[in-house]
């Protein structure tokens, strides 16, 4: 886990008059200070109140799991690559042997069990919020400045766990990190949802 905090002044936008009007916002209209206008191709990074802390998800507040068959998920989570044609005899048995898969089971609906593990990694909310904020200069470690506010990148809680997220403990974390992508001219727009999911 890395934690890191926004350091004011160190941007044109992350000012300390920016987190006086961020805070004033916060308080009055529990939202994030209105730095873009919304359009059909822009991002969107919602801070998803837990009850605990906020949970950064990318272009979707909810955690809608995915129905796919065994097959699709043995290409995307697994790596099993299915050519074109027919599979031969020694194909099914290496299936069989690596995975406990049979023929006749391929285009069944795959179970939790199958997709968990590689959709909380690759393709949950939280897993692309990670993989879109991961490569940004979102913290200038050279810049002199007060520190606020900050991001958790958590990449497994503890051993044997595959969370793969961004976290916040506060909701003006939301504001800096607005402030900070339009400093950076990333098209992302922040939304704050106080309900807890």
């Amino acid at each position: 886990m890395e934690r890191r905090q926004f350091i004011i002044g160190s941007g044109a936008i992350l000012t300390t008059a920016f987190v006086s009007r961020a805070k004033c916002f916060l308080n009055h209209e529990q939202a994030v200070v209105p730095l873009l206008e919304a359009h059909p191709n822009q991002q969107t990074l919602y801070f998803v109140n837990t009850g605990i802390d906020y949970e950064l998800r990318l272009d979707d507040p909810e955690m809608v799991f995915p129905e796919m068959t065994i097959r699709e998920a043995l290409k995307r989570y697994f790596g099993v690559s299915f050519k074109s044609g027919k599979l031969r005899l020694s194909d099914y048995r290496d299936l069989y042997f690596e995975y406990g898969v049979r023929p006749t089971e391929l285009d069944e609906v795959a179970g939790w069990d199958w997709v968990l593990d590689g959709w909380a990694r690759t393709d949950s909310p939280n897993a692309r919020a990670y993989q879109r904020l991961e490569g940004l200069e979102l913290f200038d470690c050279d810049a002199r400045g007060r520190c606020l506010g900050g991001l958790r990148f958590i990449d497994g809680c503890h051993p044997g766990n595959d969370y793969l997220g961004v976290r916040a403990d506060d909701a003006l974390s939301a504001s800096l990190l607005q402030a900070r992508l339009c400093e950076l001219g990333e098209n992302i727009r922040v939304e704050l949802l106080e309900r807890g999911v």
